[in-house]
C-alpha cells in the first residue's frame, strides 16, 4: 500500500495552463492519416531500440569496468537480476505488461455478482457493433479502461467511481472505453501507450539517483516517444468521445467526463488523509463515500469550476486536455434521458459492501501492485 499511496501522491499536478492563454480548440487528426500511420510505426521503432540500446548498452558497460558496481551491490544482496543489473549501471527499467491481473486490476466479477452491469455493458457494445469483452473487473482507483492480453479482453472500472456516477454517465462510460475496443485501441496502440507512460514514470522515480548514458538514453527515447504519441492519442481518444457522445448524448458524456476529473484528485486526497491502523475506522471506499456525499454542493462547483479554469493539462500524453474534449462532446445533441437513468451506477451490481471490503483488504495487505491502469485525472 506504500507503493500506491505515494504514486498516487506523485502525480503530477502542477502543469496546467490557464484557459484565458490557451489555443483556440483544434480537430484532432484524421486517424487514418499517413502521418499517424507514421508516427504508428516510429512509436514501435523507439520502443525496440530503447531496449536494444539498454541490452547493448549495459554489456558495453559491464565489460568496460561496469561490473564492479554491480559485483558490490550482489554481495550486498541488492541485485534482483536483470533489472537490478540496469539500475546498478545508472539505467532505469519498468514493465508495461500485466503481469497478474488479479493483483494489477483487480478482482474480476461473476456475473451473478451484476447481472444489470454485464447486460449494460453488452447493451453497448450492440449499439458500437463489437463483442463484449470476456472480464470485467473492478480495480481500485477512480480510473476506467479496457485491457487486452493473449486472448482476453477486460474492461476496468473504478470502484470509487460507481459511487459517484449515475447510470446514463456510466453508460458513456462504457461506450467511450469499449470503442477503444471496437477500433483495436487496447492492443498495438495501448502497447504504445503504456510503454510511454511506463518509461516516464520509471525516468521521474529515478530522477537524482540514476545517470550516466542509460538515463541519457531513457531520457532522448521518453522526449522523442511523447512527441510521437501526442496526435495518436488525441485522435483515438476524440474518436472514442464521439461514440460515447453518439450513444449516451454529448451533455451526459460531459458530464460524466468531469466527475471522473473531479473524483480522481479527491480520491488522492483521501488516501493522503486514511490510516487504516486507527481503531473503529471504515474501509477506505467507505472513508471515501462519507467524504464524497459530505461535501457540500458549493465545494463540487468550486472544484468543477476550478478544473474547467485550469484545463486540467498533464503531462500525461496519452489524453487531450480536458476542455478540449468537453469542446468536442458539446458539439454533440443531448439524448432523451429516461428517469431510471438518473439513478447511481451503484444499482448496478448486488452488494458493493462487500466488493468495497474485498478491494480494501487486498490493497492494504498487498506489497506490491502494478500500476499500469491508473489514469490521471480527465481520463
Amino acid at each position: 500500500m506504500v507503493d500506491e499511496r505515494s504514486r498516487a501522491r506523485s502525480q503530477p499536478s502542477s502543469r496546467r495552463t490557464s484557459t484565458a492563454t490557451r489555443r483556440p480548440v483544434a480537430e484532432p487528426p484524421p486517424l487514418g492519416s499517413l502521418s499517424l500511420a507514421w508516427r504508428g510505426l516510429a512509436l514501435r521503432i523507439v520502443e525496440a531500440g530503447y531496449r536494444l540500446g539498454v541490452g547493448t548498452g549495459s554489456a558495453l558497460m559491464l565489460l568496460a569496468g561496469g561490473f564492479v558496481p554491480v559485483t558490490r551491490r550482489w554481495l550486498r544482496d541488492e541485485i534482483d537480476g536483470w533489472p537490478g543489473v540496469v539500475r546498478a549501471l545508472g539505467g532505469v527499467t519498468f514493465t508495461s505488461v500485466t503481469r497478474n491481473p488479479d493483483a494489477d486490476l483487480g478482482p474480476m466479477l461473476a456475473r451473478v455478482d451484476a447481472s444489470p452491469l454485464f447486460s449494460a455493458v453488452e447493451e453497448v457494445a450492440r449499439k458500437l457493433g463489437v463483442k463484449a469483452p470476456s472480464q470485467i473487473r473492478v480495480t481500485y482507483l477512480p480510473c476506467c479502461g479496457v485491457v487486452a492480453w493473449e486472448n482476453s479482453r477486460a474492461l476496468i472500472l473504478g470502484l470509487p467511481l460507481l459511487r459517484v456516477l449515475t447510470l446514463a454517465e456510466l453508460r458513456a462510460v462504457l461506450a467511450h472505453e469499449l470503442a477503444h475496443l471496437a477500433r483495436g485501441d487496447a492492443t498495438r496502440a495501448a502497447r504504445s501507450v503504456r510503454f510511454v507512460e511506463g518509461l516516464g514514470r520509471a525516468v521521474e522515480q529515478a530522477e537524482g539517483t540514476a545517470h550516466g548514458p542509460l538515463y541519457l538514453w531513457a531520457r532522448i527515447c521518453l522526449r522523442a516517444a511523447s512527441r510521437l504519441i501526442g496526435p495518436v492519442a488525441c485522435g483515438q481518444e476524440a474518436r472514442a468521445d464521439r461514440f460515447s457522445a453518439s450513444i449516451a448524448g454529448g451533455g451526459v458524456a460531459a458530464s460524466a467526463l468531469v466527475k471522473v476529473a473531479l473524483v480522481q484528485p479527491l480520491f488522492r486526497e483521501v488516501l493522503d488523509s486514511y490510516d487504516p491502523t486507527l481503531p473503529e475506522t471504515p474501509n477506505l471506499y467507505a472513508f471515501f463515500r462519507a467524504f464524497w456525499f459530505r461535501l457540500p454542493p458549493e465545494i463540487h462547483s468550486s472544484i468543477r469550476l476550478q478544473l474547467l479554469a485550469d484545463g486540467q493539462v498533464s503531462n500525461d500524453p496519452a489524453h487531450p486536455p480536458l476542455a478540449d474534449r468537453l469542446a468536442w462532446l458539446q458539439r454533440y445533441p443531448d439524448s432523451v434521458i429516461a428517469p431510471g437513468d438518473n439513478v447511481p451506477a451503484t444499482t448496478l451490481i448486488g452488494d458493493l459492501e462487500i466488493i468495497e471490503e474485498l478491494l480494501h483488504n487486498r490493497l492494504f495487505g498487498s506489497t506490491f501492485l502494478e500500476p499500469s491502469v491508473f489514469h490521471q485525472a480527465g481520463r
